[in-house]
């Protein structure tokens, strides 16, 4: 019931101003305390059940008491939600009482008014004012709640258990006043102008629950109540200057904000149509960047808005971009450079795609992507990589315009020698993605496409031709024309005179109309024509058009058609069209060649990236090239092959990213089953054909990883096999072997896939077709070996008998070949045919040595010939392949073995009359057969023939036992079996040599177990020592001598083919005694520097190789003229080097010295092979404990050596290189101290500086600064060389960068000692007194640096000074240090 008061509730701008008495404006007569307020609240609820808002003129302190309780215990908060419920339901009450006469005709009394007025300021007052309390203590107990968390403290109770449901009371407290808000409040004032104070209360809640409550899918409704309360206040309560103030200071200050402030302003523009806001609130965030663009938070939340903004409502933000990009393309944050950018980028893509964009659009398109492109050399690598993945986006989206397309990939081709990686990785995504999407011809070469421009280029011309022909005559009709119009006139006149509007039927088509008119023309019958044209006309639907023409200008009209038909009636045609298409086509040609020029440019770069030390760069590299290549790409099958390299990457990453990138291209395909399996064949036999053969042994390792996850399954062998054995319809005999060559290396991991299937592949091996093709023979042969399970010992599998008639096949048919002289690859097949004797047949020693002996057999029966049938001879063909094979089962004498002639003859005793001659092809393959099988011989005895020895006096042994220890029986043949597994006899020498070495207490079993397998390797090694090559009867004993004097002779047996068969199967003889290759040594090292052959270097350092595997100790004096190889200027020999000496240190076969000097020099190899074979050796040795850091200070001081005459910028791309794989702090410290003692030892500036420049490659922390001032006085006086200096400015400046406070004011300190240097240098020469001071240290380096810089080289000779250093490095270095003593003389 409405009561009568005279008062006036004043909103104050603090509660606390309520307690103040002031005229007639209400205050506060009572507070009550905690004790009391749940009781008075009582009473305010029975006054609430009543129905009368009026209640609170007399229980408003009530309220007030709760507001200002400063209590957070559980009554205060049952307290604060008892009367929130209690005056929300009064707000309701109110308005439901107030809407009606807020809206009535008749307005209300002024008593009236003026309660409904206080009572309505003074409830949502109360309202808001407990509103923002309750959210204060929320907030302060989940901050409470999360400090609970952290200090992981007992389990607290739910702290919002005392706000129950409080997310959803404070939205239907904003709906709630969003209805108040709806009533036309403005007519409780007298004049009716809402009060601004009510208005910014109402508003204020509002903002501040913007603040405190980040957006989230469930309380979505909540800020769209919240916009649209702020909304209805700027339309109807003039609040359009507060709101962006405020909006601005909750961006300034809430990281959460920037989301449902941005949809908050959509909803404004959309549902109140308020736009005005936000171009103010754009203006004044820009004002307010522009006065601080540092990186900092306020720039973070600004961006965040921004960017939520364009994502949500791009076309609002188009009109304001071109302002952001001019003030905030050029700020200092990288984080608003950002910003806009990506803003530019969504804006494009959702605004400015169309293909009917209108012109003023395009340019304001094409200045946004100007703005992108110019930032992709952004000074900041965020911003780099921000670009490129917004173009990136755009490329994806379709959105790039082809007139930016090649530019864009231009400068992301640039990108890829970017120094950060997050900046290559984008640049490659953006290459890739437009290699997927580019609308050129990618699939055609480089060539194809010049070829096919100038093709077209060609007929362009030729059709330019005939369109100037089309011209002159087309002016020649239309003068003819012209002189024909006066006569035509009359006709059209007296026509449209007498038909003004004909009408025709349409029963004639334009075309029949048209033969009729043709042939009137050229007949000048232009009355018909005249009436046919006109029926043209009418039919093409112009009549009406027509009807509205005036006499003359419908005249005019009929003329212009009627010379048309003129012009066709001359046999005239336009070839315009058919030139703008032919203009198009040059054009598209012409942009394809420059997009295909820019993509092979990529290539190398990219070939760079598979190779980087950076994962990321790897694997973006590998995506692109798998990518390109599924795509067909023309270019990427380069990549695919450089791929294979990385199978051999230590990096587990990088080996399971190429195997899972050939998976996708070999593996993905959209059939199943047999045709999924037929499929996979093809893209396995096409990979194959494409690879070259220095990869093929990293594809044999992925082979067997994909036959061991069962990606290569049953259906692929099946098809495999069947195209191997031509069943495949439409099978060809390149694919049959390409089938064969993948049976091969699945095979390897797989023996069953042979040994199911092994009758199949011998009918093969032994039938009519390898006739045909010698290399199925090879290869079946190289599948039959792979039976042998690769898991298992020599000795548990069942080799074939030597007079099995399939061993017997494979003779003669290796037989016939050996003296067929058009043979292509006769090494793979003699190798095979030996590998398979050795591996799989029983005494494969007596098979293969009667097989040679057959050789000289037939040789001296049938081969050796007099001079005039040479010729016959050479050409003749195996004609004694179908002839009795008998094997000679004894070796037999050679009275010819030292005059073997070739194709000139030896003068002989026996031959004094007839000189004879022998075809030199088939002595070479002979002298082959010999080094092969002798190779094939001693690993025989030194694997399959020891180990089968031991397993024999293993069972001996074990039986032997039985009676005593069953269970240890069992446990004695696992650990035998576990010892011997694969081992060959002269690694047991060397296990055992160091065994027997150590004193044993007592003999025990493995004692003598040991002993027993050192007797089988030692009489192994006695068998080769002496039988093979020093008995008598041996075969080998007698065949080393042809051997030697073919080398020693090469003047007379000049073939090259011989020579370098005999060099080999000299290097192969050495690897069986240790006597015979120390004799032969000496002799092969002047082979290897005497001989001009690179392809016998390159066999003999091979060679040398195995033989330093097999007897170190002997080859070890030798191993300079490995190094010596790589000064050679043939790039296979270097490489063949490389490889070997790689090998070599890696396995520990050659101790690392300071030649490894000579190795550093090939990282700045001519050769890029060779180039990153050695960068791959250095960083695997660096991984090898400390052998790298050991050898740095040799490869420092020889590289520094001024008589090598290194050129300084090969110099630093090395140390670069070698310096950045030392990473050990402590290993760097150390460095920092040599290296500071080489400059006292160095005499020339070159070497200073390229001291200096290996100091300023390394990475300093605050020991190894202080290392660089400790020894300052050894380089005081080099500083004044400008590059010197320069050298440790870098230091001061890299190290300073993101250094701690502790190591940035040491480095301070070293900064103002160097400085202090250089000063002292400069006035050294001035003072007089010094020179003679006394033996000072340091006054000894000025003077020497003195000298050196007025004297030049001639100080050089003076020597004191470097003694004297010398001397200190003795001092100071220890022991292992000695090598840094040498001057350059070294």
């Amino acid at each position: 019931m409405e009561e009568s008061h005279d008062f006036q509730f004043v909103l104050p701008l603090n509660s606390s101003d309520l307690k103040n008495s002031s005229g007639d404006q209400y205050y506060v007569k009572e507070i009550f305390g905690s004790a009391e307020i749940p009781q008075k609240l009582q009473e305010c609820k029975r006054k609430v059940q009543m129905g009368d808002p009026f209640y609170m003129f007399d229980h408003f302190d009530i309220y007030y008491s709760v507001l200002e309780t400063r209590s957070s215990d559980a009554s205060s908060s049952q307290s604060l939600m008892r009367s929130f419920d209690l005056l929300y339901l009064t707000v309701d009450k109110l308005f439901q009482d107030l809407q009606p006469l807020l809206v009535a005709s008749e307005p209300m009394s002024n008593q009236q008014r003026s309660s409904y007025l206080n009572l309505t300021k003074m409830t949502l007052f109360l309202q808001v004012s407990l509103v923002k309390k309750i959210n204060n203590c929320v907030q302060q107990a989940l901050r409470n709640q999360q400090v609970n968390v952290q200090k992981k403290r007992a389990k607290q109770a739910d702290s919002l258990e005392h706000f129950p449901n409080w997310d959803a009371k404070r939205s239907k407290f904003l709906v709630q006043l969003f209805n108040v808000l709806q009533c036309p409040l403005e007519n409780l004032w007298s004049p009716p102008v809402a009060e601004d104070d009510f208005i910014s209360l109402l508003c204020d809640v509002c903002y501040r629950t913007l603040e405190l409550l980040p957006l989230r899918p469930d309380n979505r409704n909540v800020f769209d109540t919240i916009f649209q309360i702020l909304g209805t206040s700027i339309k109807r309560f003039n609040q359009a200057m507060t709101f962006p103030v405020r909006i601005l200071q909750i961006l300034r200050g809430t990281e959460h904000a920037a989301a449902s402030v941005a949809a908050g302003i959509l909803l404004l523009h959309e549902e109140y149509g308020i736009s005005s806001v936000f171009s103010i609130l754009i203006k004044n965030i820009v004002d307010a960047l522009k006065l601080d663009t540092a990186d900092s938070t306020v720039s973070k939340h600004f961006s965040n808005f921004l960017a939520e903004f364009s994502s949500i409502a791009p076309s609002l933000i188009i009109p304001h971009l071109e302002k952001l990009a001019d003030d905030l393309l050029d700020c200092q944050s990288h984080t608003l450079r950002n910003c806009v950018l990506q803003i530019i980028g969504d804006t494009v893509v959702s605004e400015l795609t169309s293909e009917d964009l209108s012109e003023e659009l395009k340019e304001v398109r094409n200045e946004f992507l100007e703005h992108l492109v110019a930032h992709i050399l952004d000074i900041s690598a965020h911003v780099r990589s921000k670009v490129l993945n917004i173009w990136h986006h755009l490329k994806v989206q379709h959105a790039i315009p082809l007139n930016f397309l090649t530019r864009v990939l231009d400068e992301a081709i640039g990108r890829l020698e970017d120094k950060s990686s997050l900046v290559r990785r984008a640049a490659m995504m953006l290459i890739k993605s437009a290699l997927e999407s580019n609308p050129y011809c990618s699939k055609l070469s480089l060539e194809e496409l010049r070829a096919k421009h100038e093709h077209e280029v060609l007929a362009m011309e030729k059709l330019n031709e005939v369109l100037e022909e089309e011209r002159k005559q087309e002016e020649k009709l239309n003068d003819e024309f012209s002189t024909l119009a006066p006569e035509l006139l009359p006709f059209i006149e007296s026509n449209l005179t007498e038909f003004p509007d004909m009408q025709f039927d349409k029963e004639e088509s334009d075309e029949t109309l048209l033969e009729r008119i043709v042939p009137l023309m050229r007949e000048k019958n232009y009355k018909d024509v005249i009436v046919l044209v006109r029926k043209v006309d009418f039919l093409a639907g112009n009549q009406n058009m027509s009807s509205l023409l005036k006499h003359e200008e419908h005249c005019v009209y009929v003329l212009a058609l009627l010379k048309t038909y003129h012009l066709l009636a001359a046999g005239f045609k336009q070839s315009s069209e058919e030139m703008l298409q032919q203009i198009k086509t040059v054009q598209f040609l012409k942009d394809s060649i420059d997009f295909a020029v820019l993509v092979t440019s990529a290539f190398p770069k990219l070939h760079e990236m598979l190779m980087s030390k950076t994962n990321t760069d790897v694997f973006e590299a590998v995506d692109l090239f798998t990518t390109g290549y599924m795509f067909g790409i023309h270019g990427t099958d380069s990549g695919m092959q450089r791929m294979l390299q990385l199978v051999w990457s230590s990096d587990k990453e990088k080996r399971d990213a190429v195997c899972d990138a050939y998976k996708r291209v070999l593996f993905s395909t959209d059939q199943s089953g047999r045709a999924h399996a037929i499929l996979v064949v093809q893209n396995l036999s096409k990979f194959l054909s494409e690879i070259e053969y220095g990869h093929y042994t990293a594809l044999e390792s992925l082979m067997a990883e994909w036959v061991a996850g069962g990606d290569i399954d049953a259906a692929v062998i099946q098809v495999l096999f069947e195209r191997f054995t031509l069943k495949l319809e439409g099978t060809t005999s390149n694919e049959s072997r390409l089938a064969l060559q993948l049976l091969i290396m699945a095979s390897q991991s797989k023996a069953s896939i042979v040994s199911a299937n092994t009758t199949i592949i011998e009918d093969i091996a032994a039938g009519e077709r390898v006739r045909r093709d010698p290399r199925i023979f090879t290869g079946c042969l190289q599948l039959l070996v792979n039976s042998i399970d690769a898991n298992n010992n020599a000795k548990y599998y069942k080799r074939n008998n030597s007079d099995a008639e399939f061993v017997g096949k494979i003779t003669r048919l290796f037989l016939d070949f050996f003296f067929h002289q058009k043979l292509s690859d006769f090494d793979a097949l003699a190798m095979s045919v030996f590998e398979y004797y050795y591996r799989m047949c029983q005494a494969p020693d007596v098979i293969a040595q009667q097989l040679v002996v057959t050789l000289l057999k037939r040789f001296n029966e049938s081969w050796l010939v007099k001079e005039p049938a040479a010729a016959a001879a050479l050409e003749s063909s195996p004609a004694d392949g179908n002839q009795e094979n008998v094997l000679e089962s004894q070796p037999v004498e050679i009275p010819y073995s030292q005059t073997l002639p070739l194709t000139q003859t030896q003068p002989d005793s026996q031959f004094q009359s007839n000189r004879s001659l022998m075809p030199v092809f088939l002595v070479s393959r002979l002298v082959f057969c010999i080094g092969y099988m002798t190779i094939k011989e001693m690993i025989f005895l030194d694997m399959d023939i020891y180990n089968n020895m031991k397993y024999r006096d293993e069972l001996t042994a074990l039986e032997e036992r039985k009676n005593r220890n069953q269970q240890a029986a069992g446990n004695a043949l696992n650990a035998a079996r576990r010892q011997t597994l694969n081992m060959s006899a002269m690694e047991v020498r060397k296990r055992l040599s160091g065994v027997a070495a150590e004193p044993q207490q007592e003999p025990d079993d493995d004692l003598v177990g040991a002993t027993a397998e050192d007797n089988i390797a030692e009489e192994i090694h006695g068998i080769c020592e002496e039988m093979l090559l020093y008995n008598p009867d041996a075969l080998l004993a007698k065949l080393s001598p042809i051997i030697i004097d073919f080398c020693k002779r090469p003047g007379e047996f000049r073939d090259a083919k011989l020579q370098q068969a005999a060099n080999l199967a000299l290097a192969r003889l050495m690897t069986v005694s240790s006597r015979f290759c120390e004799s032969n040594m000496s002799f092969l090292m002047n082979i290897l520097n005497l001989t001009k052959n690179i392809r016998i270097k390159c066999n003999t350092v091979v060679g040398l190789s195995d033989l330093t595997f097999r007897f170190p100790n002997i080859i070890e004096p030798w191993t300079g003229h490995f190094y010596a190889q790589l000064h050679e200027s043939n790039t296979e020999l270097r490489l063949t080097a490389v490889k070997m000496l790689s090998h070599l240190i890696l396995n520990e076969m050659i101790r690392v010295k300071g030649q490894i000097a000579d190795m550093a020099l090939c990282i700045v190899d001519g050769n890029e092979e060779i180039r990153n074979i050695t960068k791959q050796f250095f960083k695997e040795i660096a991984n090898k404990s400390n052998i790298l850091y050991n050898v740095l200070p040799d490869i420092i001081s020889r590289l520094g050596d001024i008589n090598l005459n290194l050129d300084e910028d090969k110099y630093r791309v090395i140390m670069s290189y070698i310096l950045g794989l030392i990473q050990k702090d402590r290993q760097i410290e150390t460095l920092v101290e040599k290296l500071c003692l080489r400059f006292p030892v160095t005499l020339v500036e070159r070497q200073w500086r390229d001291i200096a420049f290996c100091l300023g490659l390394l990475s300093y922390n605050e020991r190894a600064v202080r290392k660089l001032m400790d020894n300052m006085q050894h380089y005081k006086d080099k500083v004044q060389v400008d590059e010197v200096y320069q050298s440790f400015k870098l230091i001061i400046s890299n190290t300073n960068k993101l250094a701690k406070p502790e190591l940035k004011a040491v480095v301070t300190e070293f900064e103002n000692r160097l400085n202090e240097c250089l000063q002292v240098n400069q006035d050294a020469p001035a003072q007089p007194g010094d020179q003679a001071a006394g033996p000072s240290e340091g006054q000894g380096n000025r003077i020497q640096g003195a000298r050196t810089k007025k004297g030049g080289a001639r100080t050089a000779p003076k020597k004191k000074a470097p003694a004297r250093g010398r001397g200190r490095n003795a001092r100071v270095e220890s022991s292992s240090d000695d090598t840094l003593s040498s001057d350059s003389s070294d």
